[in-house]
């Protein structure tokens, strides 16, 4: 006797939106489940204070569920949500500090391509603990803190890290070269891969 096949269909992203723009609360509550504690730790980069990232994110999947049939299709609920949460974030920060955000200067130009994937991929001998480097990062500027997050935490590409950020991908490469050729030129062994080490333990 022949067992039939068991499979499990999965609703792709553009169809679980859908889903949720037609009002449909299950699957409004698996995309808050899937997102909610990697868009919390994306909150943690622009505050310390876990009651207003709570708030930010509560405020804004409420704002979505209310608007949601006038939400427009996506693709990508991920890049869809980090780019609303930052945006909350940034508006309640600068009603919160009474203060404006402000990009810094664009960076200079990278160098060649191949350098820039040669200093990221390069395996050294791992002498720096976790614990310096996680103080080399809460030194850069919070733009290039955040773009190594979104790169090396959350895994992002950088065309998604654009759109969230709201830059150009030119800007996010460059905010990522500057970073890393910061933390290279303060510690003669920083790797790549201490740098996902730091970024999976948290930086405080």
């Amino acid at each position: 006797m022949v067992k039939p096949a068991f499979t499990t269909d999965y609703p792709s992203d553009k169809q679980l939106w859908q889903q949720f723009r037609e009002g449909d609360r299950v699957a409004f509550e698996q995309i808050i489940a899937h997102h909610y504690n990697s868009l919390f730790r994306f909150g943690t980069r622009f505050t310390k204070d876990i009651g207003l990232i709570e708030d930010c994110l509560h405020d804004m999947f409420v704002y979505l569920w209310e608007k949601r049939s006038s939400l427009s299709p996506t693709d990508s609920i991920r890049k869809y949500l980090f780019k609303s949460f930052r945006h909350k974030m940034l508006l309640e920060l600068q009603r919160v500090y009474r203060r404006g955000w402000v990009d810094e200067e664009e960076a200079a130009e990278l160098a060649p391509e191949q350098n820039f994937q040669d200093v990221l991929f390069v395996l050294e001998k791992e002498q720096l603990t976790a614990h310096k480097i996680r103080e080399a990062i809460n030194h850069l500027p919070i733009r290039q803190q955040e773009a190594l997050y979104l790169r090396y935490f959350e895994g992002l590409d950088v065309d998604h890290i654009a759109q969230i950020m709201q830059i150009n991908r030119q800007s996010v490469s460059n905010h990522l070269h500057k970073a890393l050729t910061h933390l290279r030129e303060h510690w003669e062994d920083f790797t790549i891969p201490l740098l996902f080490l730091c970024f999976s333990w948290g930086i405080h």
